[in-house]
């Protein structure tokens, strides 16, 4: 019994760590209600952010402060979004998932999704 709550600790503890300190406080701080990776909820997807401002670290830098203090002038037609007071590099980890992780990790679902669909074609056949 020992040995199985062990092995559970371990797994999850090496699931936690392979998702980066954005993805955790994306998650932590609900982004995910108002942000989908692909589509548009009350917010603009996460690749429409992404495409918006870049990937540089000027772009991160610049997304981490619009978390902190939000212009509802740069995205009309969305809901308001509130101001996180958090610290400044909990902010730029946050836009780094928002502006580099979450579009990559969109991009090898599809792929994925796409080699399913095949591999599930050639069976059928």
């Amino acid at each position: 019994m020992l040995r199985i709550i062990l092995t559970l600790i371990i797994t999850f503890s090496i699931a936690y760590s392979e998702e980066s300190l954005g993805k955790r406080l994306f998650i932590k701080y609900s982004c995910g209600s108002c942000h989908d990776i692909n589509r548009r909820l009350v917010g603009p997807s996460l690749i429409e952010i992404a495409k918006r401002y870049g990937k540089s670290e000027k772009a991160i830098e610049r997304v981490a402060r619009l978390i902190i203090n939000p212009q509802p002038s740069n995205w009309p037609g969305f809901a308001y979004m509130p101001p996180f007071k958090i610290p400044f590099e909990e902010a730029k980890a946050l836009a780094r998932y928002v502006l580099v992780e979450a579009p990559e990790e969109a991009k090898k679902e599809k792929k994925k999704s796409i080699e399913e669909e095949l591999d599930l074609e050639l069976q059928m056949h």
